[in-house]
């Protein structure tokens, strides 16, 4: 298999109806994890002019758009895309939906957006660094960029937990960090997700990559799991051993780097 962008995008329209039905909004994850977090690091949202790069099927797009943010979603994957734009037919948003790749965003214009968020997105990406170079240039002098990912230290090429007899979580492996590029990342056994592609790379790539598009690092988060999870889903409960998630908090320095 030829693990390029064209066929990690291919993999993920063969998902797409997948995800839409059970992932998405309806993901933990998302729901109770990343989205409240995401929302408190944004405060009012009001008439902020959002990009949801690489945004799915719209759910976080829909989201902020009830809030009153102006949200313009880009999405590689065609398949994906249609849900989200099915959703807007149901439910009309101030929702400007484009068949696009993050790294190529030449039709949006220079300094267009108050914030740009990926959420769990530039894992699926095979250019990061022209992606960060776009988001750079259609920030506004002082927004914010909001990097979401699995967290690069603890999802490389060998990765997994290790169990004992019985089937006991001992601790997780993880190895080959300095191998970069893709590989196929499974999903849980009743996903019903095909793998993807998967494009590792070092954290300190990642955080020099934005140092030097033009970003200040603010904060760096690795968001443990609300208490919530130890009844309602308590095998979700691993996120308390290691970080699953990477958050960046990123401010567009303005040209003089001030």
């Amino acid at each position: 298999m030829n693990l390029d962008q064209n066929q990690g995008t291919r993999i993920w329209d063969r998902n797409a109806e997948e995800w839409h039905r059970s992932f998405g909004e309806r993901d933990p994850n998302r729901s109770d994890l990343l989205d409240p977090l995401i929302l408190d690091l944004l405060g009012e949202v009001k008439e902020k002019r959002i990009l949801d790069a690489g945004c799915g099927d719209g759910y976080l797009s829909r989201k902020l758009a009830r809030l009153g943010a102006q949200v313009t979603g880009v999405e590689i994957s065609e398949r994906m895309l249609a849900y989200a734009r099915q959703e807007q037919e149901h439910e009309p948003l101030e929702i400007s939906y484009h068949l696009a790749s993050c790294s190529s965003l030449s039709f949006l214009p220079d300094s267009a957006f108050d914030v740009v968020l990926t959420n769990n997105v530039i894992q699926d990406l095979a250019d990061y660094q022209e992606a960060f170079r776009e988001f750079g240039r259609l920030l506004r002098s002082g927004g914010t960029y909001l990097h979401i990912a699995n967290h690069p230290c603890f999802m490389t090429p060998v990765w997994g937990w290790v169990r004992d007899e019985e089937g006991r979580r001992l601790h997780r492996k993880v190895d080959h960090y300095f191998q970069r590029g893709p590989f196929l990342c499974p999903w849980g056994a009743k996903s019903g997700m095909e793998p993807t592609v998967y494009w590792h790379r070092a954290l300190g790539d990642i955080m020099n990559e934005l140092i030097s598009c033009g970003f200040q690092i603010a904060r760096v988060i690795e968001p443990e799991p609300p208490e919530c999870w130890r009844s309602m889903c308590p095998d979700r409960m691993d996120g308390a051993r290691i970080p699953d998630f990477l958050v960046l908090v990123c401010r567009r320095t303005y040209p003089n780097g001030t």
